[in-house]
Parts: structure tokens; sequence; C-alpha cells
């Protein structure tokens, strides 16, 4: 008799902590059951961050000013890309702008004409510069937003053409990047950044093969020595064929 009860209260521990288990598992399952039936909690959208104040920075960088057409200038690539004026209040002022609007801006602002420009602040080679946003031919009032003026394409076309050229005028920029290469009235664009890697050998290099394609002359572009312009795709030299398109 004693012996069994001894086996009761021995068990007994062993039955508690069973319990036990046998309820957390319970009580986990209806904790997963719960978490998989229970309607989802929609997320609302973060509301815009505004800055009021870089927007009125922004407004208040953007100035409208009048004067004379004087001249043209052009970047390293031999196209146009800036104007040059003359005003009453500001002076001298040279003004930027994206090269595939040069027939735009020109076409309205000849040399001598009056025009109103639009224009904006920006950082230039470490220089605060001007950037030119709208023109409008103060005697025709004919008009130009820049920014309604789509970019071209970066392949202007898929028509390739195959060149050989010996010993072509090397065309750099103001720190020695290589631009372009030149050969008689035809102009091989390089992309700013992409032959680099192989300037070098292209600074030592006398013979190219190279494969390009024509620039339209409807892009808006305008080359101030009026030279064939071709985007380079691929160049060749010493039997090393090199993609920078």
């Amino acid at each position: 008799m004693g012996t069994q009860q001894d086996d009761n209260l021995q068990d007994r521990p062993s039955k508690v902590r069973h319990n036990r288990l046998l309820a957390v598992i319970i009580l986990l399952l209806l904790v997963i059951i719960w978490l998989l039936v229970k309607p989802p909690v929609p997320l609302l959208p973060k509301a815009p961050v505004r800055d009021p104040q870089a927007h009125a920075d922004r407004v208040h960088e953007e100035q409208t000013i009048t004067g004379i057409v004087t001249g043209y200038k052009n970047n390293p690539h031999l196209d146009i890309n800036s104007m040059e004026l003359q005003t009453k209040t500001a002076g001298e002022m040279r003004v930027d702008f994206r090269p595939h609007t040069a027939a735009a801006v020109t076409g309205i602002g000849a040399v001598g004409q009056s025009v109103t420009i639009t224009y904006g602040l920006h950082p230039n080679d470490e220089v605060v510069g001007y950037h030119l946003i709208a023109i409008k031919n103060d005697k025709t009032a004919e008009s130009q937003i820049l920014d309604d003026l789509p970019p071209p394409p970066d392949v202007p076309n898929h028509q390739t053409e195959n060149f050989k050229l010996d010993k072509p005028v090397l065309i750099t920029d103001h720190y020695g990047g290589i631009v372009a290469l030149k050969k008689n009235k035809l102009l091989f664009h390089f992309k700013p950044g992409l032959v680099d890697y192989i300037a070098p050998m292209i600074k030592v290099s006398t013979r190219f093969d190279m494969v390009a394609v024509r620039r339209p002359d409807d892009q808006g572009f305008i080359n101030v020595e009026h030279d064939k312009v071709y985007i380079v795709l691929s160049i060749t030299m010493d039997n090393k064929t090199f993609l920078v398109r």
C-alpha cells in the first residue's frame, strides 16, 4: 500500500509538467490560428515630405532678364551650348544650354537681336554659372521653354558605318579627357567618360578602325565647323576592339 502511494506521489509532478506543456502547445496553436485568420491591417501611405524652403529657393533662383545676343560659344565637342548676352542691368552674361537645344535657341535669338530669357543658377566646373530655361524674341514674340524639347536618343539610329582613320586629330576637353577624333570634315564623338580607360592607348595610336552611326542634322545640335558628326560604338586599335557605347 505504501509503495503505491509513493508511486502516485512521484508521478504527480510529471503529470503537472505534462499538463502545463499541453496547455502551452494549445495556446500556441490558438495564437497561430488567430494570426492566420485575422484580417490584414491596411498600411497607410506615408504623406509626401514637402520642403517649402526648397521650393522657395528654386523660385528665387529663376531670374528673367532682357539683353542683346552678342554671340554663341561651343563645348569641346564643337557643339554650340551657350549664349553671350549684353544686358543693361547685369552687363555681359554667358548662359549655358543643352547642345540639342541649340537650333531652337539660335533660331529665336540670332546675334544682334533682343531677347528676354529666364535662367537659373547651377554649378559648372566648381563655379556658379547660369543655365537657360526659356527664351523669347522681343520683336517677333517667338518663344521656347527648353524643357519642352525632347532629349535626343543615346544612339541616334541603327545604321552603322565602318571607318578606317589614319592620324586623326585628337580633341580633348580642358581636363585632358578625350571627347572626339576628327578627320577632315568628319567628327567622331565619344560620350564623356566612356573612353577614359583606354585614353592612354588612343593617345599613342595613329590608326583606328571604328563602327559608328551618323547623328542626324535635325536633332537640334549645331556643330560650329559644320562637320558630319558620328557617334562611336566601337573602336579597334592594335587588333584590340573596345565597345564605347
